[in-house]
């Protein structure tokens, strides 16, 4: 798997907006986010605000500024202005190769699962994380965090078995006891479902399988996860990392325990709760490199927690916190 070369302050990143529209009002100050909190040079087209009903423009506006941004000689990183829908449109002809031959970040997440999983697929990593209409709502520990993956740091470790800011994510409970390692691959449950039977869709054999969801009802997210069970992606995973279900409870009844139950079926490692997705505590974790999932048993020590066992750029290696054993 090809991971880009760490960003600098002063690096080039092109905003594209491969999905759904978004407002303008806030926009300017979470592109200062961007600029002044990460100190990159920010690069978009004058059309980026396009508006064609549910799209950032047609098809042809939103291809287009695609491959500008993946032709852009000086660009180190293609960030997603926000998800909803349209991305996985632009599929078919989406080519790879400009990014493999010059490794650059694409950050993302939501609609941009459709990218992950295509860029995944064809050798590159890429980061699940905050879009910039997302930036403005981070707390200061996720854009820490964020500065840190990007950065490739190797930050000091946290306390035994807790992951350092860049380096992992902490999980709130495990479901299935175990430790599991692989490739993290995923990203938004309905998008994965959606990319079934398509030659888009999701290698995730051996995988760490990272999932998150919003605003669908508990009987949607059941219908997504067995979608991807009857076609099969789901039969040799290494472990599943349950992320945020947003807005996905109706009654008594969540889309998180809907998830968790599914999961628990699969008889490999599951953790619950980490912080990546919809919710206002977004954290970045890297699609395609390698990861270790980390259940304990009652009364093993140290939380649940994934560890990211290579960054999302090249030459960063997460600390282990002192977990020698993970």
């Amino acid at each position: 798997m090809l991971r880009p070369p760490p960003l600098r302050p002063g690096d080039v990143v092109r905003v594209i907006a491969p999905s759904s529209p978004f407002a303008e009002g806030p926009f300017e100050a979470e592109l200062q986010v961007l600029e002044g909190r990460l100190g990159l040079r920010v690069r978009l087209r004058g059309d980026l605000r396009a508006r064609d009903g549910f799209l950032a423009g047609p098809d042809p506006r939103r291809l287009e500024e695609w491959r500008e941004a993946a032709a852009d000689p000086e660009a180190r990183a293609i960030w997603c202005a926000r998800g909803g829908f349209g991305a996985s449109r632009l599929l078919p002809w989406l080519d790879p190769a400009p990014l493999l031959a010059r490794p650059r970040l694409l950050v993302g997440f939501s609609d941009a699962t459709a990218l992950h999983a295509l860029l995944n697929r064809a050798g590159l990593a890429t980061v699940h994380g905050p879009v910039v209409t997302q930036l403005g709502k981070l707390p200061p520990a996720a854009l820490d965090h964020l500065a840190a993956l990007l950065a490739g740091e190797a930050p000091h470790p946290g306390p035994w078995g807790t992951p350092a800011p860049g380096a992992g994510l902490v999980g709130r409970a495990t479901v299935v006891a175990g430790r599991a390692s692989g490739p993290l691959l995923g990203g938004n449950l309905t998008m994965l479902a959606h990319l079934c039977g398509t030659p888009f869709a999701a290698r995730l054999e051996g995988a760490v399988l990272l999932l998150e969801e919003v605003d669908e009802r508990p009987y949607r997210v059941d219908r997504g996860l067995t979608q991807l069970r009857l076609a099969g992606a789901l039969e040799r995973l290494a472990g599943v990392a349950l992320g945020q279900f947003t807005r996905c409870d109706e009654g008594a009844l969540s889309g998180a325990a809907v998830a968790r139950e599914a999961c628990r079926a699969l008889g490999v490692p599951v953790v619950e709760g980490f912080e990546a997705g919809h919710d206002d505590l977004n954290l970045a974790v890297p699609l395609g490199a390698r990861a270790t999932l980390v259940a304990p048993s009652p009364g093993e020590e140290g939380p649940p927690r994934l560890l990211f066992d290579e960054g999302a750029v090249e030459g960063a290696a997460a600390p282990r916190g002192g977990d020698a054993r993970a």
